[in-house]
C-alpha cells in the first residue's frame, strides 16, 4: 500500500494598513512582527490607496484592514463605510485606529461595522493589545 502524499499548504495572511503617518506604520510594523504573527503588511497612506489596492490586487483579498481615521483624500470612515458596502469586500474584518478618544466617534464606527477601535498608543509596549487583536483575525 502507497502511502497517501501529504500536501502542504502554507498561506500568508495579509494585513492593508492605511494610514498617512509614517511613524504610526512603523510602531505597528515593529509590534506585529515581535509578536511572530505571519502576515505580510502592504501599507498606504490614504482611503483612496486602500481602495485602489484592494480593488486591483491580483493577490487573495487582505485578511484584515487597520485604517487611521483622519487622513487625507478619502479618511478612515469614508473607506470603512465604503468597504461595508460592497458586498466583495464586506466581510473583511476593519479596524480603527485614532488619535480620538471621541465615544461619538468610536460609536459610528462601530455602527458602520468596524470590529475594533482604538487610540493610538503613545508607547510601544501599548501596541500589544492591538496586535492581539489582530492576530485573532488573521489566519
Amino acid at each position: 500500500m502507497v502511502p497517501p502524499k501529504t500536501l502542504i499548504v502554507t498561506t500568508t495572511s495579509k494585513i492593508l494598513y492605511a494610514d498617512d503617518d509614517s511613524d504610526d506604520q512603523y510602531l505597528l510594523n515593529e509590534s506585529i512582527v515581535s509578536s511572530g504573527l505571519k502576515a505580510d503588511m502592504v501599507y498606504v497612506t490614504n482611503g483612496q490607496e486602500a481602495i485602489s489596492y484592494i480593488e486591483h490586487t491580483s493577490d487573495a483579498l487582505p485578511s484584515l484592514v487597520i485604517l487611521d481615521l483622519n487622513m487625507p483624500k478619502m479618511n478612515g470612515r469614508e473607506t470603512l463605510r465604503y468597504l461595508k458596502a460592497h458586498p466583495r469586500y464586506h466581510d473583511i474584518p476593519v479596524i480603527i485606529l485614532s488619535t480620538s478618544e471621541n465615544k461619538r466617534e468610536r460609536d459610528a464606527c462601530a455602527a458602520q461595522g468596524a470590529l475594533s477601535y482604538f487610540v493610538k498608543p503613545r508607547q510601544m509596549q501599548d501596541y500589544d493589545t492591538i496586535v492581539k487583536v489582530c492576530q485573532s483575525y488573521v489566519h
